[in-house]
């Protein structure tokens, strides 16, 4: 059965998607470049790899797919994401 896990960020807060003590999935809110666009950045890491990357999306898209879920954005600011990440 899937879980889910509500997140509220603020700029430059992270939150742990997933994982286990050796690595993980972690989303970082990056805040908004513009009125229209907002960027969250998703971290990677298992043991001594790691990867980021950060995704620019319309304030008007409120699902998309990350760390092997979904993420549902239910409100986003200049200072504040809310959101459900689902497994």
């Amino acid at each position: 059965m899937a879980s889910a896990q509500d997140i509220a960020l603020k700029v430059g807060e992270e939150a742990k998607l997933r994982g286990v003590f050796a690595g993980g999935w972690w989303i970082i809110y990056a805040g908004m470049p513009n009125r229209d666009t907002y960027s969250v950045a998703i971290r990677w890491t298992s043991g001594n790899n790691a990867a980021a990357h950060n995704l620019f999306l319309s304030t008007g898209q409120t699902e998309f797919a990350a760390a092997k879920g979904r993420i549902r954005v239910y409100s986003v600011s200049a200072h504040e994401i809310r959101l459900r990440f689902s497994k």
